[in-house]
Formats: C-alpha cells, sequence, structure tokens
C-alpha cells in the first residue's frame, strides 16, 4: 500500500532563502528530588536544519523523541540551552522577553488539543480576536472593534467554518471546527512561520484529510511556512518538502520527502516507514471488508 501522499512540486532548495535555520540547538531537564542529585535529561541534542520560505519541513518520531520540546525552543515557549534560532538571520535563541516581542507575531504554533488551548468561556470571535487585541492590531481611531471583527470574519470564512457562528461558544464546535478556529486564530497576526504540533493527530481521518487540504491552501495563500511535527510518516508525507527524523534527542535523518520515503538509512526512519505502511494496509483491509 502506497503511503505517498506528497503533493508538491520539487523545489530548488539551494535558489530559496531560508526563513528559519536551527543550529546546534540543545535543550536539556534536570531529574531528581528535593534530597536527590539532579542528573540532566538531554531532550534535544545539536539539532541542525533549516526550512525555506514557503516549504514545509516535518519533524517526525517516536513519543519521547524530542520533537514536541524542539517546537517549543523554536517559538521561544521554552529557552534552548545552546545553539541557534535564526529567523531571517537575526537569532532569537537567547533573546529576553522584551526583545522577543517583535518576533511573536511572525511565528504562530498550532497545538494538538485545541480545546485544553483555548478559553472554553471564549466564543470563536473571542478566540481569534484575542491575539489581535494582545498585539493591538486591527485599530481605528474611534473604535478598534468594526475592524477587528471584520478580520475574524474573513479568517473564519477562510478556514471554512460559518461567520454566523461567531459568537458560539469553543465547546459548541467539533474537534475539527475547533482546530480550524486554532488556524484562523494563528494567522490573525499574519505569521511567516507556522509550527504545527502534532496538530492532526487527534482527528478522525476524514477530518485529518480535509485540515491537511486545508493547509496546503492557507500555505500558498498566505506564503506559509511550516514546521510540522507529527509522529505519522505518511501525513508528513502529504504536507512536507522534506522530512527530518527524530530519536532520542537528535536529528538522525533528513532529507527531500521522496528521497527519506525511498531510501530510508537510519533504523528509526525504517521502523516509522514499516509503521505507516501496516497502518495503511489495515486501513485498505477495513475499508473493503466494510464496502
Amino acid at each position: 500500500m502506497s503511503i505517498y501522499l506528497h503533493k508538491h512540486s520539487p523545489h530548488d532548495q539551494s535558489a530559496v532563502a531560508s526563513l528559519l535555520r536551527v543550529q546546534g540547538l540543545c535543550k536539556n531537564y534536570r531529574r531528581g528530588g528535593l534530597w536527590q542529585r539532579q542528573m540532566p535529561i538531554a531532550a534535544v541534542c545539536s539539532v541542525a536544519f533549516e526550512i525555506p520560505r514557503g516549504q514545509t519541513l516535518a519533524l517526525v518520531g517516536e513519543s519521547g523523541s524530542g520533537k514536541s520540546t524542539l517546537a517549543r525552543c523554536v517559538t521561544r515557549l521554552e529557552r534552548p540551552d545552546s545553539g541557534q534560532i535564526l529567523i531571517e538571520g537575526t537569532d532569537i535563541a537567547q533573546l529576553h522577553s522584551r526583545e522577543l516581542a517583535p518576533f511573536r507575531s511572525r511565528i504562530q504554533m498550532v497545538f494538538q488539543d485545541a480545546a485544553t488551548a483555548m478559553n472554553p468561556r471564549f466564543s470563536a470571535l473571542q478566540v481569534i480576536e484575542e491575539p489581535l487585541r494582545i498585539h493591538a492590531t486591527g485599530e481605528q481611531v474611534g473604535s478598534d472593534r468594526p475592524n477587528r471583527r471584520e478580520i475574524v470574519r474573513s479568517l473564519m470564512i477562510e478556514v471554512g467554518i460559518s461567520p454566523d457562528w461567531m459568537h458560539r461558544p469553543i465547546g459548541h464546535f467539533s474537534g475539527g471546527q475547533r482546530q480550524r478556529l486554532a488556524l484562523a486564530r494563528a494567522l490573525a497576526l499574519r505569521p511567516q512561520l507556522l509550527v504545527l504540533d502534532e496538530a492532526l493527530s487527534g482527528l478522525d481521518l476524514s477530518t485529518q484529510a480535509q485540515i491537511a487540504n486545508l493547509l496546503l491552501d492557507l500555505q500558498t495563500s498566505h506564503c506559509l511556512t511550516y514546521l510540522f511535527i507529527s509522529h505519522d510518516l505518511a501525513l508528513a508525507a502529504r504536507l512536507a518538502d522534506s522530512i527530518g527524523v527524530m530519536s532520542e534527542g537528535e536529528l538522525v535523518e533528513l532529507g527531500p520527502t521522496q528521497q527519506i520515503l525511498s531510501n530510508p538509512n537510519h533504523t528509526a526512519t525504517r521502523t516509522l516507514l514499516a509503521s505507516a505502511k501496516s497502518a495503511a494496509a489495515n486501513l485498505a483491509a477495513i475499508t473493503g471488508a466494510s464496502a
């Protein structure tokens, strides 16, 4: 059963300027109780990669491989211990809060569980409008609300949610709809880079396919660059221009999507590829049996 779902045309990556470049990134945690010696645990170890503007790099790996820690470092939700995170040549790895402020709107993150990433008491309007208020975007003389509401309306249409539902509480939306709203919120500040941390893994296969197609459309219309985090190699192959494989905190393999799928070199890559093919074969058998 084929998992070659990648639909991008090939690019000459050397001809495209990199939006994001990560060099020698390391992040350690410490384990141990109050009266125990704390031992460093390497969550991310000397990781290096770059993403050309407008392209997608998928980082795949088993749970605990360091993917999400890397995502939090790139978005500066956490500060790395060492290494560089270059956004168009500016290293944001060790910047402090005020120095980071100009970069916050340029890098946005979409989490796996949209429900826990949103205030459950908010309406769809409030969820999408929140980053605009925080960053004082969409203001008009006299009243900023009409302009912001128009931005929210436009974003809801773009992600496939009726703007007539903007006053509905978040709890009244399905999982797929909440993820669409999370995308709308992330796009509100017109970012250059979206970090998608297992953003499709909690959805059923049909909804996954719909959101994947939406991501491709949004990437084209907004000239977005994606860092896509997933444990699903088949899903990564659908979206990514290149794939990096994480294992025990290290980036053990990196290359163009078709190269990684057709000629995997590392054991971790071969394991993920075998799992993806097995899942595809099982799905085909189930579908055929129910037809």
